[in-house]
């Protein structure tokens, strides 16, 4: 989703688990910096719970300023998810402060294994930068397409599904599967869209494709039931209903 730098960082902070405590401190730190309001406790246990519905992980109560608190466990796999929903800025926030931490670490005596993980973080910064200039890019892409794009690129880096697949609750289908279906080309199907306002929400998504003229990726609309039945419509005649 984009700093996703979390998972190798905060292992430098505890060996297995963090408790929301401390991610929200780090949260905050970076949200203050980028001009963005902090985030209470009890609004980022909910977003806990909700990124981790489901999942196992601790909840447990917690003191601050001699009131009560709930206060969540987890794993760094399910950190990194939860950090991810921040926005881009602050997500860059995060990891350049994780950064800084590794640093320190190292001008400490850290051994050459912190020394590889260093560089491994500055690796992955890059990787996210590149990922979140990409899509700076291709802004009409769908949520689905950037989540299978970050977890193409990212979970391969950092060795573990730190991003889930998408599941599709709707079938998607190109101009070309449509065209052939209803006798006509891949090209009449998008001249036909493009002329009735077809590629929007209701009728479909933009998703990463590889372009027919070269290797690179691009954005091309896939459309749903709703503009499949469209699409017939107007080429055989019809008003779309």
């Amino acid at each position: 989703m984009t700093g996703l730098n979390l998972a190798n960082s905060f292992g430098s902070v505890t060996e297995k688990t963090i408790d929301s405590q401390e991610l929200l401190a780090l949260v905050n730190q970076a949200r203050t910096s980028c001009g963005e309001k902090p985030v209470r406790n009890n609004v980022f246990i909910e977003r806990i719970k909700d990124e981790l519905d489901g999942e196992t992980y601790k909840i447990f109560v917690g003191q601050k300023n001699g009131a009560d608190i709930e206060v969540a466990e987890m794993s760094f796999k399910q950190a990194i998810r939860v950090a991810a929903r921040e926005s881009k800025s602050v997500r860059r926030g995060l990891v350049d402060k994780l950064e800084a931490m590794q640093e320190a670490h190292l001008t400490k005596g850290k051994s050459a294994s912190g020394l590889v993980e260093f560089r491994q973080a500055r690796t992955l910064k890059m990787t996210v930068d590149a990922v979140t200039n990409l899509f700076d890019l291709m802004p009409n892409l769908a949520a689905e397409a950037r989540q299978t794009a970050a977890a193409s690129i990212i979970n391969p880096i950092v060795g573990f599904n730190a991003i889930p697949l998408p599941v599709l609750e709707e079938h998607y289908q190109t101009a070309g599967e449509i065209g052939a279906d209803l006798g006509v080309s891949a090209q009449k199907i998008g001249r036909v869209a493009n002329a009735n306002n077809l590629k929007t929400e209701k009728y479909g998504k933009f998703f990463l494709d590889k372009s027919r003229h070269s290797d690179k990726q691009v954005e091309a609309f896939r459309y749903n039931a709703e503009g499949v039945k469209a699409l017939r419509h107007l080429i055989h005649g019809a008003d779309v209903a």
